[in-house]
């Protein structure tokens, strides 16, 4: 009998969890449910839930003082009830609108961060208002319709360049450039038929001739400067080798090139963009810096492009440089917006009075079809 009592006992008090845990999960079934539905109301209708639950709340709270303590009158309990209303009252409505209005803060630092310069940043299309999620939405579907244009537009720009820049090259090079050789040899040819007894014109047709030959070499300079041949014909290895070089002698800034794994061609695009973005940068160098040497490193590896861009210049504050509005920024511009047309990202480091470096990483196969 006694362990028919104790089994029963045992019974009773395993079964008491379990009725606690059963009466834990239907409430949790009915709460659930209603939170969640509230949670995906529009922001006006969880604005007006807030303050009817508040109403009807301090309404309740209100009555309750009033029968228990209010009968006689008693200013001091009237006043902390309506300090504590107002209270209560600022602080839910506080709590709601700001957990309402997070998205709308999301949208806010995603245009901040567009607006310096990460055009990749999108805008988090997860959130519990409807309204908020369809904003979003649209705004990341316009975003990348406006990247696409923008993309197609800024590679049709940078190709019809390219394709002038060789236009005037070979027009320099195969028109100019003959006519001034052509120049010299008649100036020569004059020279050498001026009697010797004739010192001034001799020494007037010698000056011009070295004016004539000076103006020919800064016309192939200035040739090779708008479209290399090596480039065209060695490809980037060589192409870079040959500028650096000329660098280095105009600006007696000397360049650490380190070329790894660069002995094969790489796709045409590919190579003028990284050309470009190593002369626009070395150009930066020479012209902001105040660099005593610099560095320019590449490396294939992996079906990669790996750069670096270093020097010991004054440095400045790349973000203040990209967002100014007085121009100075446009060639760092410039270099990110080629990068990114061939599939590949650029950052750039630097710290005042410590030097600035560029690195940039592209893929040799361009599977964008931008170009």
């Amino acid at each position: 009998m006694e362990s028919q009592e104790a089994i029963q006992q045992g019974d009773n008090a395993a079964g008491a969890p379990s009725r606690a845990d059963a009466w834990d999960r239907c409430v949790c079934d009915y709460i659930n449910p209603v939170v969640n539905r509230v949670k995906r109301r529009p922001l006006f209708q969880k604005v007006i839930i807030a303050n009817t639950i508040l109403i009807t709340f301090g309404a309740a709270f209100g009555l309750y003082l009033e029968e228990r303590y209010f009968e006689g009158g008693e200013l001091g309990f009237m006043a902390l009830f309506i300090i504590s209303g107002i209270s209560l009252s600022v602080l839910i409505n506080y709590l709601m609108v700001k957990l309402a209005f997070r998205p709308l803060d999301d949208v806010t630092d995603a245009m901040k961060a567009i607006r310096a310069g990460h055009r990749g940043i999108r805008v988090p299309e997860a959130t519990d208002d409807p309204q908020i999620e369809e904003l979003s939405r649209s705004l990341n579907s316009m975003l990348n319709s406006m990247e696409r244009q923008r993309r197609r537009a800024a590679a049709s720009v940078i190709k019809a360049q390219e394709e002038e820049r060789k236009r005037i090259a070979r027009e320099l090079h195969d028109e100019t450039s003959q006519s001034l050789t052509g120049l010299v040899i008649g100036i020569r040819m004059i020279e050498e038929s001026v009697p010797g007894d004739m010192p001034e014109i001799r020494e007037r047709l010698h000056n011009i001739s070295d004016l004539a030959h000076q103006t020919l070499n800064e016309v192939h300079t200035m040739a090779v400067r708008m479209r290399p041949s090596v480039l065209d014909d060695l490809g980037l290895a060589a192409a870079l080798r040959s500028y650096v070089k000329e660098f280095s002698g105009n600006t007696h800034i000397p360049v650490d090139l380190q070329l790894m794994g660069m002995s094969e061609r790489l796709p045409a695009e590919l190579e003028t963009v990284l050309y470009r973005v190593v002369q626009e940068a070395l150009t930066n160098i020479a012209r902001h810096s105040g660099a005593g040497n610099c560095r320019v490193s590449l490396q294939r590896r992996d079906g990669r492009i790996f750069a670096t861009i270093a020097d010991n210049g004054h440095g400045f504050d790349p973000e203040m440089m990209m967002m100014s509005e007085k121009g100075r920024g446009l060639g760092l511009h410039g270099m990110k917006e080629r990068i990114e047309l061939v599939g590949g990202s650029l950052d750039l480091d630097s710290v005042p009075d410590q030097g600035a470096t560029i690195q940039l990483e592209v893929p040799v196969e361009n599977k964008e079809g931008i170009w």
